[in-house]
């Protein structure tokens, strides 16, 4: 008699046990402005890079940066010759392929047989870093140097990743195109100065932004932004970097004491977020 209960109840307990596992093996990542919520500062890994100077814009330096706790990263995305996006730095192909020549002047099967130099992987494609990024809760933080915003958004919107993305913008035209693009991801502006401010506080009087303040900028105009309840992107790149490798990350604590960023760019994220999660 118990044995036939059981069996009269196995589909519901089956149906029960694998809703906790789903449950337990699947969750819903956080949007980037969730995240950002958060009073710690994110750390993110500059070109996808991890430790100091390899593996950059390379699906293989973020998996591994990705073991390490990094969840944030910025990337460089440029045009082949046929349209396909590609994660790229430079014009050229000379300093971190195999290959050589301008990218926008190579097919995409050329571009298939072009491997990086340092991990020796093909050139990764911009959609197969949305489809990892869809698979996983990390961020990204998109320079797009060339004039392809609305192809590379609309990859990102196709992938549904807007809301986990963070575009960079360096100047009032690129913020302006940005702004016309209407999508759920936040944009970064770069501000030198107090007019900077005030232009893009009018700009974006219905949207959220970020303001990207040059680590070298006057401490005076990290507190003019702060008073707006604006966050602040800024990064540890050069000397700073040079200082915390000898120091053992402390010169990380003493430039965010003075500056209080909520996103700050390294090309060693791994000792960055290590300093100032303690």
């Amino acid at each position: 008699m118990q044995r036939n209960k059981l069996k009269k109840r196995s589909p519901f307990v089956f149906s029960l046990l694998l809703l906790c596992f789903i449950s337990s093996n699947f969750s819903f990542s956080q949007s980037l402005i969730q995240k950002l919520s958060d009073e710690r500062v994110s750390v993110v890994s500059h070109r996808g890079v991890f430790d100091g100077n390899s593996l950059e814009n390379s699906l293989n330096g973020i998996r591994q940066a990705l073991v390490f706790g990094i969840d944030f990263f910025e990337v460089d995305v440029r045009k082949g010759g046929d349209g396909e996006l590609y994660l790229l730095h430079d014009k050229s192909l000379d300093r971190t392929t195999q290959g050589i020549g301008l990218l926008e002047e190579k097919s995409e099967e050329e571009l298939s047989q072009i491997l990086l130099k340092e991990s020796g992987e093909p050139l990764p494609k911009f959609s197969q870093l949305l489809q990892f990024a869809l698979n996983q809760e990390i961020y990204l933080m998109l320079d797009v140097k060339e004039p392809i915003l609305p192809e590379v958004m609309e990859a990102v919107r196709s992938f549904g990743l807007s809301d986990r993305c963070l575009l960079l913008t360096f100047d009032r035209e690129r913020a302006t195109e940005a702004l016309k693009i209407s999508d759920e991801f936040l944009i970064s502006v770069l501000v030198n100065n107090s007019d900077d401010l005030n232009f893009y506080q009018g700009l974006f009087s219905e949207r959220k932004f970020l303001a990207y303040v040059s680590k070298d900028a006057p401490l005076d105009l990290f507190q003019l932004v702060r008073n707006q309840s604006i966050q602040i992107v800024t990064d540890v790149m050069g000397t700073v970097e040079a200082n915390a490798q000898l120091d053992k990350g402390r010169s990380y604590l003493v430039f965010q004491e003075k500056r209080h960023a909520s996103v700050i760019v390294s090309d060693f994220p791994i000792l960055l977020q290590e300093r100032l999660q303690k």
